[in-house]
């Protein structure tokens, strides 16, 4: 079976410091239903734990119910990071969309969400 979740990424100029609590913050959207995680790195040769992939959360659960709820909590998140790019791409890599300040909520941004959590459900 296909892994049917999305893979959120932020890109910033901020230290890493600040991308990390960005992205542990954003694990609040369980609270609208979609379930965030962390994702979980590979281990380089020779490391011990579970390392974490910087400013990367998994995704599951995303419906065309919840995208709105999505795209109102990435407006918040990017009036307070002007320069925060968010990508969602599928689990093998395809690129969904990527949302900056300047797009956060246009229609293109809405139906390429919407088209996305439609796939996830078929």
């Amino acid at each position: 079976m296909a892994d049917a979740s999305l893979r959120m990424s932020l890109s910033a100029s901020l230290p890493d410091a600040r991308l990390a609590q960005l992205t542990r913050d954003l694990e609040h959207l369980s609270q609208a239903g979609i379930r965030a995680r962390p994702l979980d790195a590979q281990p380089a040769p020779g490391e011990r734990g579970e390392p974490i992939t910087l400013g990367v959360l998994t995704l599951a659960l995303i419906t065309s119910g919840t995208v709105k709820t999505l795209i109102e909590c990435f407006k918040a998140y990017l009036s307070r990071e002007r320069g925060l790019t968010v990508r969602l791409t599928r689990a093998d890599g395809t690129p969904v969309v990527e949302v900056t300040a300047r797009n956060v909520d246009t229609a293109a941004v809405r139906e390429m969400l919407k088209a996305a959590a439609s796939a996830r459900s078929e």
